[in-house]
């Protein structure tokens, strides 16, 4: 009789009911019967999951119309000359390479994110021009549209080819979630806005929002507040309701948009005052307001007001219907964002020492929280707020900062906080590498599917004991034989009899 053994991926766990979990050891000599649980002992997924994720179906409506008469038109002409050997995932994943190309790119060129901006070259470093080539915006701009098109089309060939899944779902999910800080970092430099105190500064937005530093992190932050609160509504509701105007579609056009003003007009056209001063003369407060905002500060103000006007509409409606104890998910995010404005605030240098590693770690701690809420979602768990661990040295350190009025240099030296901060930040993103591969394989190994590949069958990782492999067994229908079946097992050779 042919055995066959099972892989730890797929061996089922008894149940704690079951007359084969107790007294029971390696070293028994007995035969039992065990009922399958669909626990495969999984690192991430529990058993739960592992048994509800397959049912799940995805419900969502983009009341863009911009979308609905352009942009989505458009994905789906543009899928019909994709081949149907190309998975959905691999779309996806070429439009966040082009945006990762670009952020690269201008990364480089801009490590400070002020770089474009001649003034303030000038004033530092005493050199007459910005030595910031143009044209890396419109690299920006082009990769943007590309990206919001690649966007929309991976779900349309995921349907076109029959390969639409949960995995595909929260794969795109994890993308756009990385994908905000390509588009903070790169909008950022695109005005280049200096994140530090700036002498003689007459902007009375930045003055009201506490300085250049903090329209920075609000630049930050707006994107990723939004993506999270539209995450955490699906999350209550079930359901993804992307309103009229939003950052998928309009905001990703504007973005471009903004890149290409950038590329067209030069860097400083964002810091000039005709577009306010415009507008206000027409208003009559032309004496009153001339000078004080700048074309950037409309972006700002304008992000902050659209965020916020979101962001009450969400929490009103879900608080609505499944009650205040729904507050409780928003916490995570909420400490995020409070602690990140609170460091950058506190100490207004920091941007301007070590930029990119408090942009990566804001990102990296986003990226953490907003695919758990999704996942969670999606196999009907509950978040828990507890397990954000990442998150604990960052609330800390703003702890730190407001106990000690913005003097930490009192318990550690400027060079040593960038330090710890670099660590913090490197560490952080090893773990999300390392959980997003083991998660992918987990999920992949639930469903019977590869993620890059939606020709090839998934091949079963069974092996038998003469050494052959059976071709025609794949991964999902072994899962689904031995979730529905009753096996015996020889407990001391650890095979199915």
């Amino acid at each position: 009789m042919t055995h066959i053994t099972m892989p730890a991926a797929l061996s089922p766990k008894p149940t704690q009911s079951s007359s084969t979990t107790a007294g029971l050891s390696p070293s028994s000599s007995m035969t039992d019967v065990v009922t399958s649980s669909p626990d495969r002992s999984y690192y991430y997924l529990s058993s739960h999951a592992a048994t509800v994720l397959p049912r799940y179906q995805y419900h969502g409506e983009d009341l863009s119309l911009l979308y609905k008469h352009v942009l989505s038109p458009l994905a789906g002409g543009l899928v019909e000359r994709i081949p149907m050997w190309v998975a959905p995932n691999v779309i996806t994943l070429g439009g966040l390479a082009l945006m990762a190309l670009s952020y690269g790119v201008i990364w480089a060129c801009c490590p400070g994110l002020y770089e474009g901006n001649e003034d303030v070259v000038s004033n530092l470093h005493g050199e007459s021009r910005g030595g910031v080539p143009s044209q890396i915006f419109l690299l920006n701009c082009i990769a943007m549209l590309l990206y919001q098109t690649l966007d929309n089309m991976d779900g349309k060939q995921a349907r076109r080819t029959g390969s639409s899944s949960p995995l595909g779902l929260l794969f795109d999910h994890g993308c756009d979630a990385v994908n905000s800080i390509f588009g903070s970092g790169n909008w950022i430099c695109a005005m280049g806005l200096y994140p530090g105190r700036i002498d003689g500064n007459s902007s009375i937005i930045s003055q009201l929002f506490g300085g250049e530093a903090v329209l920075a992190a609000l630049l930050i932050l707006c994107p990723m507040i939004a993506f999270y609160v539209s995450t955490w509504e699906q999350y209550y509701t079930g359901k993804l309701v992307l309103p009229p105007f939003n950052g998928p579609s309009e905001g990703l056009l504007l973005g471009a948009s903004l890149s290409f003003l950038s590329w067209y007009k030069g860097v400083m056209f964002w810091h000039e005052t005709g577009l306010a001063d415009g507008l206000f003369a027409w208003c009559g407060m032309g004496e009153m307001l001339t000078g004080r905002i700048r074309n950037l500060d409309l972006i700002v103000l304008s992000s902050v007001l659209a965020l916020c006007q979101e962001v009450a509409l969400k929490v009103a409606f879900v608080i609505r219907k499944h009650g205040v104890g729904t507050v409780k998910s928003l916490m995570p995010h909420f400490l995020l964002v409070a602690s990140s404005i609170v460091l950058i605030a506190y100490d207004n240098t920091l941007l301007v020492r070590s930029p990119r590693t408090v942009m990566h770690l804001i990102a990296g701690l986003f990226v953490e929280q907003t695919t758990q809420l999704m996942l969670d979602h999606m196999v009907e768990e509950e978040f828990l707020i507890t397990k954000r661990f990442g998150l604990y040295p960052l609330v800390a350190l703003a702890t730190l900062m407001v106990g000690c009025d913005g003097h930490v240099s009192k318990f550690i030296s400027v060079q040593a906080l960038d330090a710890c901060l670099l660590a913090y930040t490197t560490g952080l993103w090893v773990y999300l590498a390392f959980k997003i591969r083991v998660l992918i394989y987990e999920i992949c190994d639930v469903l019977g599917i590869w993620c890059f590949d939606i020709v090839t069958p998934y091949e079963s990782s069974l092996c038998y004991e003469n050494g052959d492999t059976n071709d025609d067994i794949t991964m999902a229908e072994a899962s689904v034989d031995i979730v529905n079946s009753t096996l015996q097992v020889d407990l001391t050779r650890k095979k199915v009899v």
